[in-house]
């Protein structure tokens, strides 16, 4: 494999511990629920506790979903950025490293 068609987005396993499939970043809802937990606090309802993402879920699902996929595009402009750049930091890769390859134009 030549070196430049190493950085390719279909080559990437995993970004910042979140899965990559077909290229796309995969973002389950315990993955942006927990997400939500961090930068929130427990939600208190009735003098009940609850998760932030939780609580989101069941009370505005509509909101939760949307919340989501702006995250998820979020990850996924940061994944293609650090692409562009040929920034391998976050990235893992299905064909290993990319000094592992051996440049075919030599």
């Amino acid at each position: 494999m030549k070196k430049q068609a190493f950085w390719n987005i279909e080559n990437v396993s995993s970004f910042r511990g979140f899965d990559v499939i077909d290229g796309e970043i995969s973002l389950s809802d315990n993955e942006y629920s927990e997400y939500l937990d961090d930068i929130y606090d427990t939600v208190e309802i009735c003098g009940l506790s609850y998760s932030a993402g939780d609580a989101l879920k069941s009370v505005d699902p509509v909101a939760f979903r949307c919340g989501k996929s702006d995250h998820q595009s979020e990850i996924q402009a940061e994944l293609e950025d650090q692409l562009a750049r040929e920034d391998s930091s976050d990235i893992e890769w299905i064909d290993g490293d990319e000094g592992d390859l051996e440049d075919d134009d030599e």
